[in-house]
């Protein structure tokens, strides 16, 4: 867990969730991931999520925005992911 925040925030980041949407370029489809485990600083709401947390978001978003600039042939779309359940999901399959 980090120490800091940032040098411009004197903020400690803590342990909690948080909500992000993702959107990359060529796909139409916007994921928004909630009840992500992260590094939340109490002061300026910045979020720190470490590295297996951010391998499995990006397992979550392939089948939507694709790997490597492949982008799949999808009709514009929102979909909202619980993180917990889907990563429960991935590991039970």
């Amino acid at each position: 867990m980090r120490k800091r925040c940032t040098d411009n925030c004197p903020g400690i980041p803590e342990r909690g969730l948080t909500t992000q949407t993702f959107e990359r370029s060529g796909s139409p489809v916007r994921v928004t991931i909630r009840q992500i485990p992260a590094a939340v600083c109490p002061v300026c709401h910045e979020a720190y999520i470490d590295r297996e947390t951010g391998r499995q978001i990006d397992l979550l978003l392939e089948p939507f925005h694709g790997k490597h600039k492949q982008v799949p042939p999808l009709p514009p779309a929102e979909v909202a992911i619980d993180f917990q359940e889907a990563v429960a999901a991935l590991k039970a399959a």
